[in-house]
Parts: structure tokens; C-alpha cells; sequence
């Protein structure tokens, strides 16, 4: 009944889990795509002090055994059985699932989840039920100390693949068409692929994942051409190669993820994006491929955090330029490429003759 009569407040809208005679259902997923997914969940549960005398550095042992280590295999049966658990919830195939328990000096435990997989669904709910039986473990076995605690939110951190795209922070995204294309001897944003300017192509790609796009520039660079539409981040500090047009975009929105591809990586594909996303760590200055020849951080196709804007400002007044030198230094999150040749620069008319189009 209670169905029945939200269709009629809702002007007899269709409801995903009801068919035409309201009759409950799986959702069809029959017609999407398979894409790569993720998701992150935490959890948290605040512990009394009298648990202190059984902390052993970032662990709690018990007479019942290490405490973590059970919840994370207790939340990893979870995430592997969510589909018996909730009513018509797919069956999800588990590529990967990760957890990183800590405990803080307040005796705050913090469980975070991390599911991947390739299907035609997201894990959202794997995630999530993962980090809340990972917490009734702790629960039970704490209580035979104390039952003083509390397990507060369950919340989704973020989401990958699908129609939309949830991480800790907004996505932009960046498009880095401000250099001089000497070896090209014409722009290479503007260069046709499949039948438009490489920069559009790309453009559009990362609408589908960024809540906003831009094309990184000099001053006036595409007036009077097919990308002067387009939205533009004009160089703010000198040009000396990609570290302006990232310091700029650091800068003009400080707070927020920015998903970064160069021009000249025409064949980047929806999925390139998305082995990103799918690895995306936000504890990172960046996530990037990592070079599959000499083992260095790709800067020109990776998602920077805020954490980057510090970093790339004092190389850039150390007179350090080199995205790829910055990088070397720092922590970032390396993503194995699964198809090197989607991150060949088209740099010159050979290159470009042999990417065919």
C-alpha cells in the first residue's frame, strides 16, 4: 500500500522497483554498458578509554583476537554477500576490495571500504555494507570490555562510473592546448579526430565526468576559431610550458579536483578516464599512469587534489617547470596504463600520420 500510494502522489510515475502492476522487481541493467566502477564508503565508532591497555600500536588485541584484522575479513564477506542481503540488489563480480581501519588518540575508529569492478551497476552498497559489519564487528568484539560505544555515520566518499561521478570534492576538468606546437608546425588542439579539433573531441569526453570543463591558453590563443566558444583559463602567470596552465586552473578554483589531459593525447579514451577515477586517491597530491617505460608520473593525464596547488606554485618559484620533475618528488597514486598507446603524444606530423583518424 505504501507503493501504491506514493505512484498516485507522484502522478502515477513509474518506480524502478515496481512494474506496471506494481508488482516489485529487479531493475533491468540488460541495456548498459559495462564500465569500470567504484566506491568508497566510511564508517565510524567511538571507543571508551577502557579499551586503551588492549591498543597495540594501530591494532586492538583481545582475547578473541586482533580486532581490525577479523573486521576487515567480516566486512569483506559483507561486501562479497550485499546482493542476499538487500532486496534486489545485483550480483556484483569483486575485483577488488580494500580496507584501512585506523584509530585515533580520542579512540575514534575510522573504516574506510574500497570497491572495484567492472560491470553494468555500481558497488555503492558493497561499500557501504562492507564498513557497517566491518563496525559491528568491532562492536562485538569490544563488548566484552565494554559496551560503552557508539557507531556513528555510514556515508559514501565517493563513486565512479555510470552517469555520474561522486568524489570528495568537485571534478573540473582541464585541457592543456597553450603551447606553441613548434614540432607540429600547426596547433595541435585544432588537429581534425574523427572529424573535429582533438581539443573539442577531448572537451566533450570530459563533460561526461566533470561538473566543468576548460581549456588551458595563452591570452586571445583561439579567438576566431572553432574552440573560441569554449571555456577558457587564460594563462595568469607566465607561460613557460603545462605549469602555468596548471598553477592558473590551481589557482582560479583552489578547493576542487581537476581531471588534467593535454592536447596532444588524442587517443585517450572514456575508459582511460575512468582507470583513473577507479583509482582515484584523495590523500595524494595526484593519481596519474605511470610511464610504462621508465616508471615516472604521467602529470598530463591525472586528477591533482588541492594538496597540488602548494606544491607546483613553490617549484614554480624555484624555477622548477617540469610537471614530471615536481611529481618525481611527491606522493602520488600510480596507475598502471592498460593501453600504453592511448598516452602517446602527438607531437609531430609523423605521430599524427600514425594514429590515423
Amino acid at each position: 500500500m505504501f507503493y501504491v500510494r506514493c505512484m498516485e502522489l507522484e502522478d502515477n510515475r513509474m518506480f524502478t522497483h515496481l512494474d506496471a502492476q506494481n508488482q516489485p522487481r529487479m531493475v533491468d541493467v540488460s541495456g548498459k554498458n559495462i564500465t569500470i566502477r567504484s566506491a568508497t564508503a566510511q564508517a565510524q565508532i567511538q571507543l571508551p578509554r577502557r579499551l586503551q591497555e588492549y591498543i597495540k600500536g594501530n591494532e586492538i588485541v583481545l582475547e578473541k583476537g586482533a580486532v581490525f584484522q577479523t573486521a576487515i575479513i567480516a566486512g569483506t564477506m559483507a561486501v562479497k554477500k550485499t546482493q542476499e542481503l538487500i532486496p534486489f540488489c545485483h550480483q556484483i563480480p569483486i575485483e577488488s576490495c580494500r580496507f584501512e581501519i585506523n584509530i585515533d588518540d580520542n579512540f575514534l575508529v575510522t573504516i574506510n571500504c574500497r570497491v572495484k569492478t567492472s560491470a553494468k551497476t555500481g558497488v555503492e552498497m558493497e561499500a557501504l555494507c562492507g564498513v557497517t559489519i566491518a563496525a559491528l564487528t568491532i562492536y562485538d568484539m569490544c563488548k566484552s570490555v565494554s559496551s560503552d560505544m557508539i557507531i556513528r555515520e555510514s556515508r559514501l566518499l565517493t563513486k565512479t562510473g555510470g552517469k555520474t561521478t561522486r568524489l570528495e570534492r568537485p571534478l573540473y576538468g582541464l585541457i592543456l592546448t597553450g603551447g606553441l606546437s613548434k614540432r607540429m608546425g600547426q596547433d595541435k588542439a585544432l588537429l581534425d579526430y574523427h572529424g573535429q579539433p582533438c581539443a573539442l573531441y577531448l572537451y566533450k569526453l570530459m563533460q561526461s565526468y566533470c561538473e566543468q570543463v576548460y581549456l588551458s591558453a595563452r591570452p586571445d590563443q583561439w579567438l576566431s576559431t572553432p574552440l573560441e566558444g569554449l571555456p577558457i583559463l587564460p594563462d595568469q602567470v607566465t607561460s613557460v610550458g603545462p605549469i602555468s596552465g596548471l598553477l592558473t586552473a590551481f589557482q582560479t578554483h583552489p578547493d576542487v579536483n581537476w581531471l588534467v589531459i593535454a592536447c596532444d593525447l588524442m587517443q585517450v579514451q572514456a575508459h582511460t578516464i575512468e582507470y583513473l577515477l577507479a583509482d582515484y586517491q584523495e590523500n595524494t597530491i595526484a593519481t596519474c599512469y605511470r610511464n610504462h617505460e621508465q616508471g615516472f608520473p604521467e602529470p598530463l593525464c591525472a586528477i591533482y587534489t588541492p594538496k597540488a596547488q602548494a606544491v607546483f606554485a613553490e617549484a614554480y618559484q624555484a624555477g622548477i617547470y617540469c610537471p614530471v620533475k615536481i611529481l618525481q618528488n611527491q606522493s602520488c597514486t600510480l596507475v598502471k596504463p592498460r593501453n600504453p598507446n592511448e598516452l602517446m603524444n602527438v607531437n609531430t606530423p609523423e605521430d599524427y600520420a600514425r594514429i590515423g583518424n
